[in-house]
C-alpha cells in the first residue's frame, strides 16, 4: 500500500499513512473511525477513491483473510471492553441498581422510630385491607415481571413506605416548629444537631422512594409523588401563616389539613388500591380526607386541653410554635369572646359597643400571644382561657363529633367496616373524656 495507486500524498503525512495501512478500512465508517480526516474529506470523493484502491489492494493481495481475522479481533475486543464497564463497581448502572445504606447516616431517623407511636397509620392500612382492597401476600409470580423480590409481602412493604415517611416527616416536622419532645423523648435535632437530622430525613423520603419504585406498579408510583406534593404544599402553607401571622378561614385551614394530614393517608390507601384484588376502583378519598380532619382537629384540640397528650409534648405546644390551630382559627376569626347576633339584639348601643371592644381585644391579644412563641406557662394559660371564653374549644370538640358521625354513615355505605369503626372508636375516647365544664 504505498505509492499513487492508494491516494494522493498531498494529503496524506507518514503517521495517517501508517494509521490507515496498520486499520486497512474498508468501507467509508471504518475509514471514519480512523480520526484520520475530517468528515468533508472522508465524504468527498477522496474517501471514495481510498477505500476503493484500499479494496483493490486487499483483493491483489488476496489478504481478504488477514481483514476479516483483524475484523473479528477488533469486535471481540470492543465486546469485552463492553463487559468489563458493565461490571465495574463504579459504573453508573451498578451503583443504581446496588445503592448500599450506611446506618450512621440514619441516626436520627433510628432514635425516633424506635419511640413507639400511636401507629395509626399501620393500623388504618389494615383496616383497608382486610375488609375492603385484599392485597395480595406477594408480588405477582408471572414471569413478564419475575424479579428477585418476587416472594416479598406488597403489604409490609407499604407499611414500610408509609411509617418511613410518617416519621422521617417527624424530623423536619419538629425541626420546622422549634418543638424540643416528641413521643416524650428530647427531638432527634436537640441530640444528633439541625443538619443531620434534616439529612437523614431527606434520606429516608428517597429511600421509601426506591421502596415504592422496587413495587414495580405506576399507579403507585403516580400516588406516591402526587400525595408527597400535596403534603409538602400543606406544609408550606401551615409554615406560611404562622411565619406571616395570617389567620386562615376555616375553609383555607380545612385545605391545608386536607393536603397535610390526609396526604400520607390518601398515599396509604392508594398504594394499597394499586394492588387491591377487591374494589380496586372505589373512591375512598371523601372518606380518608375525613378521616385526616378528624384525626388534625382531634390532634389541635388535644394539645391544649389533655394533660397526657401534654406529656409527650409540652404544655400547649402550638401557642409556643405559633401555630394557627383549629381553636385559635375559630378564636380569632370569631372574634374571641363573640356572644352572638341574636343575644345583641337585646343591648343597647353602649352594652353593644363594649362588647365588641371586648371580642376585639381578646382576638388582638391571642395574635400577639402567637406572635411572641412563649414557653411562659402563665401566658399560655390566659391564652388558653381567652379560648375557653370565647366557646372555641368547644366548638373544636363539636366539629370532632359532627365528624366522627359523617364518617361512621360514609362507612356504612361502604359497606361497613368494623376494625375501621374499632379504630375511630378508640380514638373518640379521649374526646368524650373531656370535661365540658372546663372547656
Amino acid at each position: 500500500m504505498n505509492g499513487n495507486k492508494v491516494f494522493f500524498w498531498n494529503i496524506m503525512s507518514s503517521q495517517k499513512m501508517s494509521i490507515v495501512a496498520n486499520q486497512a478500512p474498508t468501507s467509508l465508517d471504518e475509514l471514519a473511525d480512523c480520526d484520520c480526516f475530517c468528515t468533508q474529506i472522508v465524504q468527498m470523493q477522496y474517501g471514495e477513491r481510498l477505500i476503493k484502491n484500499i479494496n483493490a489492494y486487499i483483493e491483489q493481495e488476496e489478504l481478504q483473510r488477514y481483514i476479516q481475522n483483524r475484523q473479528q479481533q477488533k469486535k471481540q475486543k470492543h465486546s469485552k471492553e463492553e463487559d468489563t464497564s458493565s461490571s465495574s463497581p463504579s459504573s453508573t448502572t451498578s451503583s443504581t441498581q446496588h445503592h448500599t445504606v450506611d446506618s450512621v447516616l440514619l441516626e436520627p431517623y433510628l432514635y425516633i422510630s424506635s419511640i413507639p407511636g400511636k401507629d395509626i397509620r399501620t393500623t388504618l392500612i389494615d383496616c383497608f385491607n382486610t375488609q375492603w382492597l385484599h392485597v395480595p401476600s406477594s408480588e405477582s409470580s408471572d414471569s413478564s415481571s419475575s424479579t428477585s423480590s418476587d416472594n416479598t409481602n406488597i403489604l409490609s412493604k407499604i407499611k414500610l413506605i408509609v411509617s418511613q415517611l410518617h416519621d422521617a416527616s417527624l424530623l423536619i416536622d419538629d425541626i420546622e416548629d422549634g418543638s424540643t419532645l416528641r413521643r416524650g423523648v428530647p427531638v432527634s435535632h436537640a441530640i444528633f444537631g439541625i443538619a443531620p437530622t434534616i439529612n437523614a430525613a431527606n434520606y429516608i423520603y428517597f429511600i421509601a422512594l426506591e421502596q415504592c419504585l422496587s413495587l414495580k406498579n405506576d399507579i403507585a408510583m403516580r400516588v406516591f409523588v402526587t400525595e408527597m406534593l400535596n403534603l409538602h404544599r400543606g406544609q408550606g402553607y401551615d409554615i406560611h401563616w404562622r411565619d406571616c401571622t395570617i389567620c386562615p378561614t376555616e375553609e383555607q385551614y380545612t385545605n391545608m389539613v386536607i393536603d397535610k394530614t390526609g396526604g400520607l393517608f390518601r398515599l396509604a390507601v392508594g398504594l394499597l388500591q394499586a394492588f387491591a384484588t377487591m374494589n380496586g376502583t372505589i373512591d375512598y378519598t371523601y372518606l380518608v380526607n375525613n378521616l385526616g380532619l378528624y384525626f388534625q382537629i382531634r390532634d389541635d384540640l388535644l394539645n391544649l386541653v389533655d394533660e397526657d397528650y401534654m406529656k409527650g409534648k409540652s404544655f400547649c405546644e402550638d401557642l409556643t410554635e405559633g401555630k394557627f390551630s383549629y381553636p385559635i382559627i375559630h378564636c380569632i376569626r370569631s372574634g374571641g369572646g363573640d356572644v352572638g347576633t341574636d343575644q345583641r339584639e337585646g343591648m343597647d348601643a353602649t352594652t353593644q359597643s363594649a362588647t365588641t371592644m371586648t371580642t376585639t381585644t381578646a382576638s388582638v391579644q391571642l395574635l400577639s400571644i402567637l406572635k411572641r412563641r412563649t414557653n411562659d406557662i402563665d401566658v399560655k394559660k390566659y391564652a388558653r382561657q381567652l379560648m375557653i371564653d370565647a366557646g372555641s374549644l368547644r366548638y373544636a370538640r363539636e366539629e370532632c363529633i359532627r365528624l366522627r358521625d359523617k364518617i361512621v354513615l360514609q362507612i356504612q355505605e361502604l359497606g361497613g367496616n368494623d376494625p375501621l369503626l374499632g379504630v375511630l372508636n378508640k380514638l373518640h375516647v379521649q374526646i368524650d373524656n373531656i370535661r365540658l365544664h372546663e372547656i
